[in-house]
């Protein structure tokens, strides 16, 4: 049957102000570093986490359009945070990694997420911010399941009855 629509719309307004806190420290510099473009840095991290890949890879798994992926890739690259090769199996394909710059560009990145998370978070114990990002894990995988279908079209909108 799945949670009612009321607790769902209770769970948007701490998603929100999540989203935006992260917003609001991105842009007072908490989580940028001085050589990587700001609105390039997750496309970075992404990279980093998911290792050498394609940029419609990239773009899908963000659910972004190719062309914001383009660009971004373009900024990091010139920023010598990423290059580009041809995948030697199909000389068509472009393959993207992170450079060792651009690794050590995000470690640095997700210490400063970590510890303002932290600090954030003092009065939590370890436990509990373990069973909220098992949590935020499972939730994330199931909307993003949900959410794109069909090798990456993503589906058609929810009538208010629930139905597509």
């Amino acid at each position: 049957m799945g949670p009612k629509l009321e607790t769902c719309t209770e769970l948007l307004r701490p998603l929100r102000a999540m989203l935006g806190l992260k917003q609001f420290a991105m842009q007072r510099g908490q989580f940028t570093a001085d050589h990587v473009p700001y609105a390039a840095a997750g496309l970075l991290t992404e990279l980093v986490l998911r290792g050498e890949c394609r940029a419609s890879d990239l773009a899908h798994h963000r659910i972004v359009d190719a062309s914001v992926v383009s660009r971004q890739v373009g900024q990091l690259e010139q920023a010598g945070l990423i290059t580009r090769r041809h995948d030697p199996a199909d000389r068509r394909v472009v393959l993207l990694r992170a450079t060792p710059d651009g690794e050590r560009a995000v470690a640095e990145l997700e210490r400063r997420k970590a510890e303002w998370i932290r600090d954030a978070l003092a009065h939590w114990d370890d436990a509990k911010v373990r069973e909220l990002a098992g949590l935020l894990g499972e939730a994330m995988d199931d909307i993003r399941r949900y959410t794109i279908k069909d090798g990456g079209c993503v589906a058609g909108p929810v009538t208010k009855e629930g139905t597509r």
